[in-house]
C-alpha cells in the first residue's frame, strides 16, 4: 500500500525522484538490492571485541547514566572513554576501592560523581549518608547490611541520615557510577582517614 504524497520518509522522496523505477519495487524485493556477500569471518570477534571495551560496554546503561550524571549521552560516552587510562583513577581511603572522578552536569555540581570500583570480596563499613545517594550498578554485586542484594542494571538509593553497610560478592569485583552528597563512617579512624585521602 503506498502512502499518501508527502507523508512517506524522505529517502523514499529522494528515491522516487533519482531512481523512480526501484521506488516502485515493493519492500519484499528491496533484499534483492543488497549485495549477496558472507559476513566477514571474524566478523562476530570484532563485535564482541568492540562491545566488551568502554565506552560500549556500558551501552546498556547509557540512558541510565545520562539521568544519573546528568550528562548528555555524547559526553557520557567521553567520561567512560577517559575512564580507560589508569593514571585517571585514585585509591580511596580503605583498601580495594578506586575512584573515577567524573565531570557530572549543573545537577550534580554540588555532588561527588564517580565510578567506584569494589575488588572482590571487599566489605564497606557502616556508614551515614549526608544528602541523597545513588549507586547504579553496571558490574558485578554487593549485599546490603540490611540483606538486600543489589546486582547489574540495579539503582540503589539511599535518602539523607540513612546508614548501611555493605560486602562485594566474592567472585567478582563491582564496578559502580555513583552520585553522593557525603557520608560519614561511625568509626573516628575512617573519618580522619577519609578527609585524609579526601574521597569525601
Amino acid at each position: 500500500m503506498k502512502e499518501k504524497p508527502g507523508t512517506e520518509p524522505e529517502f523514499l522522496r529522494e528515491l522516487e525522484l533519482e531512481a523512480p523505477d526501484l521506488a516502485e519495487l515493493s519492500n519484499e524485493r528491496i533484499p534483492e538490492l543488497l549485495a549477496d556477500a558472507p559476513p566477514p569471518a571474524d566478523g562476530k570477534q570484532r563485535l564482541l571485541a568492540d562491545v566488551s571495551e568502554l565506552p560500549l560496554r556500558y551501552a546498556p546503561f547509557f540512558d541510565a547514566l545520562t539521568e544519573l550524571w546528568d550528562l548528555p549521552e555524547d559526553d557520557v560516552r567521553a567520561e567512560l572513554t577517559r575512564s580507560k587510562d589508569n593514571d585517571e583513577w585514585r585509591w580511596a581511603a580503605l583498601p580495594g576501592i578506586r575512584l573515577f572522578d567524573v565531570r557530572g552536569g549543573a545537577r550534580t555540581a554540588s555532588a561527588h560523581v564517580r565510578l567506584v570500583r569494589f575488588a572482590a570480596g571487599v566489605r564497606f563499613p557502616i556508614h551515614r549518608h549526608k544528602g541523597h545517594e545513588c549507586v547504579l550498578i553496571l558490574e558485578g554485586s554487593y549485599t546490603d547490611s540490611g540483606g538486600t542484594v543489589y546486582r547489574s542494571g540495579d539503582l540503589h538509593e539511599m535518602q539523607d541520615g540513612t546508614e548501611h553497610g555493605f560486602t562485594v560478592d566474592e567472585r567478582e569485583p563491582c564496578i559502580a557510577a555513583v552520585v553522593e552528597r557525603g557520608r560519614e563512617f561511625r568509626s573516628v579512624f575512617l573519618r580522619a582517614l577519609a578527609k585524609l585521602v579526601r574521597d569525601g
